[in-house]
């Protein structure tokens, strides 16, 4: 054999083994990648399943809820839609679709970039909106990439307030009818000479006639409140003539149960108020230092000159406020422990706080440090404006 083919015959031993090897090795590859490309397929199922379990628990949970679920990113794309959300707005898209084309709404895409642009990381916001003649409470809590909006339809809540508001005007007119007439009926009675016990229980009518009267008004004004038709026509006045109508108006009542009302010097400073409404609130704050106030007490009116206000206090010799009736006094309808010296509708405080801060001013009602109660109003002063 001459050495070339010898040469000849060692490469081709080498490129076969070479061949051979490479062959092995890309054999053990290849399973290699099989393998792992079995154990990925394996997780992507495994995940494409958790998730899809994740899912179902996810709309069975949303669909428990009354709330609408929507989740919005920093783009404001909604990226996930409740069963209750899909109700009212119809099928998510699979493909990523604006809030403003979701919702059709372009004032809950303008609450909606307000939130993601302002509020902060786990800020809860509410506010309310209205889609397809309904009103809705919107709970808004912003994340790191966008936002889970909570809708709550509260249609039903409204139409209930409105229906409330109406009955209350609709007692409030009915009643004082029938007790105009009974006033003027009162009145020509009174007109006429009687006995001592007599006139004393035609006074006692003339009492409850004013409480009755006092209750329709109550229930009328907080029936304007809420329906939003109460205006403030504010002008000029002095305290003292803000004060002593609301004070004459409730002398009877005092006098009745030998109550002393007695009115200290009032500051010719004026105030800025509207003369009806804030004498509505005056008397309601008198009212009840005068009914909480026992036989034989004392109501002490005052009017205070401030920096920037006038100080309006009326003060009683009644028993005080309980401590734990103190922060709920001015809520509608409270009527606590004191109840007992009187009935009454619970919403007089209510209105003369309403009032107050319509005017631009507060109130608030303490226990004095001997003994009954103590309220005061702050007014601004016409002179600073």
């Amino acid at each position: 054999m001459t050495p070339i083919l010898l040469w000849v015959l060692i490469l081709l031993v080498l490129i076969s083994t070479l061949f051979i090897y490479y062959y092995i090795l890309s054999k053990r590859r290849a399973v290699a990648v099989d393998r792992k490309l079995i154990q990925l397929t394996r997780s992507l199922d495994a995940q494409t399943e958790s998730q899809e379990i994740q899912r179902t628990r996810w709309n069975a949970a949303s669909s428990a809820l009354e709330e609408a679920l929507i989740f919005i990113d920093s783009d404001l794309n909604v990226s996930y839609a409740s069963p209750a959300a899909t109700k009212i707005f119809g099928d998510l898209p699979d493909f990523g679709v604006s809030v403003v084309s979701y919702t059709h709404s372009e004032e809950f895409e303008i609450f909606c970039h307000d939130a993601v642009a302002t509020a902060t990381h786990n800020e809860l916001l509410e506010w309310q909106t209205k889609f397809q003649d309904n009103i809705f409470q919107v709970r808004a809590l912003m994340f790191e990439d966008g936002a889970v909006l909570a809708l709550r339809d509260i249609s039903r809540f409204h139409r209930l307030d409105r229906a409330r508001r109406d009955m209350f005007a609709n007692i409030s007119h009915e009643l004082r009818t029938p007790l105009t007439s009974i006033r003027l009926l009162l009145d020509l009675l009174q007109s006429h000479d009687h006995t001592h016990d007599s006139t004393d229980t035609l006074r006692k009518i003339g009492i409850e006639i004013d409480a009755l009267h006092q209750m329709a008004q109550e229930l009328l004004d907080i029936s304007r409140i809420e329906s939003g038709k109460s205006s403030i026509r504010m002008v000029a006045i002095s305290a003292a003539e803000l004060i002593q109508p609301s004070i004459e108006r409730l002398r009877p009542q005092a006098k009745y149960k030998a109550i002393e009302v007695h009115q200290e010097e009032m500051s010719e400073i004026q105030v800025l108020a509207d003369l009806e409404q804030m004498q509505q609130a005056l008397g309601n704050v008198i009212h009840n230092a005068i009914k909480f106030t026992p036989p034989n007490g004392h109501v002490t009116i005052r009017a205070i000159d401030e920096a920037e206000y006038v100080r309006i206090e009326i003060q009683d010799s009644g028993p005080g406020i309980p401590p734990h009736e103190v922060t709920r006094l001015f809520e509608r309808f409270f009527r606590g422990d004191r109840g007992r010296f009187g009935a009454g509708t619970g919403l007089g405080l209510a209105i003369a706080k309403h009032v107050v801060q319509a005017h631009g001013g507060e109130i608030s009602i303490e226990n004095c440090i001997e003994v009954g109660a103590k309220a005061s109003i702050r007014l601004m002063r016409a002179d600073l404006t």
